[in-house]
């Protein structure tokens, strides 16, 4: 059974990607593969005149933390984040869409080229900085607003001196107009800062040659990680992690089967949206699990086999997660319910869970990628479904673009 918003083309190019609408309550289980999300929402507290500085900075903070603050706005859709040598930040830019549309309302897909790599160089210093357009022209699907794209999500680089990896979602060839680079679909891809990306693997080939998970074909790839040898990639709508090699072969690394809970007791694919390296080369991999509130999953694996070794359990969405130095974790939750919300229908936490299990929060508005670097400062996408113009009805001087913000806790 496919997702109850498969009919629009909107979901068709979304494949199981999360473009949650940003002002509904998160959906229940799903038995399908796809796990599509099309709905579009406004901001509707349009009484609201609040001061952008600090308007969104009212999580719950323990010893040891520091207020947000803003490393750059301005963004489109900002997903995966990358922090390389500890000096440079990559920022996945989904892009915000195109000019080419199709369909009507809140069904309506636009299609461009508008995906990019940004990246900020020494992030743990200064606040509201420029950021660089490493990479540009990459393919991105929205609403005809910009927001509540996909396309290049993920990004991962090895060092400095190797070239950026980028993963793109997938569409089929006809969602794609004349001059969009549609043969970047489900493409791994490679770039050297301020060239041309082109295509080094296949993802989606491999869904379409060996579903590993048995459902049928779907396929999402969106994210991605680097590693010394080779690098992992996030399938969502395939619910595994597939290998790369140095040459650009593809095998299956780990697939993940149907999570049963008393939430979901027919199951709930686990949807993997993220990916991240333990100090002990250990993979971390973080999944919506069917949108179930509360039933979200991070797992962790064995770097060299793929074997499950640990999970935690009890979130809400899971978008992001890093590692630190310590074994410390930082997870993502896109949609899960803010101890201090400023208005209602904002969403999303970062929670961090500690060596002996001990979690805490701090509101984010609807995070996705995180980054945390050798002296413990945490880097996270915020309005992470928002283009750089910010979120239709946005009261005015309130910024509700893409951002990074950067924070200890």
């Amino acid at each position: 059974m496919k997702s109850r918003y498969g009919r629009s083309l909107f979901s068709l190019l979304l494949g199981s990607a999360l473009a949650v609408s940003a002002f509904a309550s998160p959906a229940g289980a799903h038995d399908s593969k796809s796990q599509s999300h099309g709905g579009r929402g406004h901001f509707i507290d349009s009484d609201s005149h609040h001061e952008p500085s600090g308007w969104f900075f009212h999580g719950r903070k323990h010893h040891g933390s520091s207020d947000p603050v803003v490393v750059t706005s301005g963004l489109n859709n900002p997903r995966q984040l990358s922090l390389v040598d500890n000096g440079v930040l990559l920022i996945a830019e989904a892009g915000n869409g195109g000019s080419a549309c199709q369909g009507e309302g809140e069904d309506a897909m636009c299609v461009g080229a508008s995906g990019s790599i940004g990246a900020v160089l020494l992030p743990q210093a200064g606040e509201n900085r420029d950021h660089l357009e490493l990479v540009k022209n990459l393919i991105s699907g929205a609403g005809p607003d910009g927001s509540f794209a996909v396309g290049s999500d993920g990004v991962s680089q090895r060092n400095l001196r190797s070239k950026i990896l980028i993963q793109e979602t997938w569409a089929p060839p006809d969602a794609f107009p004349a001059g969009v680079p549609g043969e970047q679909a489900g493409q791994l891809l490679t770039a050297r800062p301020f060239g041309t990306a082109e295509p080094f693997a296949d993802i989606t080939k491999f869904e379409t040659d060996n579903d590993p998970d048995g459902q049928g074909f779907d396929s999402d790839p969106y994210a991605v990680v680097a590693r010394k040898h080779d690098a992992l990639v996030a399938d969502a709508a395939g619910n595994d992690i597939l290998r790369v090699d140095k040459h650009g072969n593809v095998s299956l690394f780990h697939v993940f089967p149907d999570v049963v809970s008393a939430a979901a007791p027919d199951g709930a694919d686990f949807v993997p949206t993220s990916l991240a390296l333990g100090p002990n080369g250990d993979v971390y991999v973080g999944g919506l699990v069917g949108e179930v509130p509360g039933e979200a999953q991070v797992v962790k694996l064995d770097g060299r086999t793929g074997d499950v070794e640990k999970i935690w359990s009890g979130f809400t969405t899971v978008t992001g997660v890093a590692v630190g130095h310590d074994g410390t974790l930082y997870v993502s939750q896109l949609f899960a319910p803010q101890a201090n919300p400023v208005n209602p229908e904002i969403a999303g936490v970062l929670t961090k869970v500690s060596r002996d299990g001990t979690r805490h929060d701090l509101d984010v508005p609807f995070p996705a990628g995180v980054a945390v670097d050798k002296w413990g400062t945490v880097f996270v996408s915020a309005f992470s479904i928002a283009p750089a113009g910010g979120l239709p009805g946005t009261p005015p001087g309130v910024d509700t673009s893409g951002q990074v913000w950067r924070l200890r806790f």
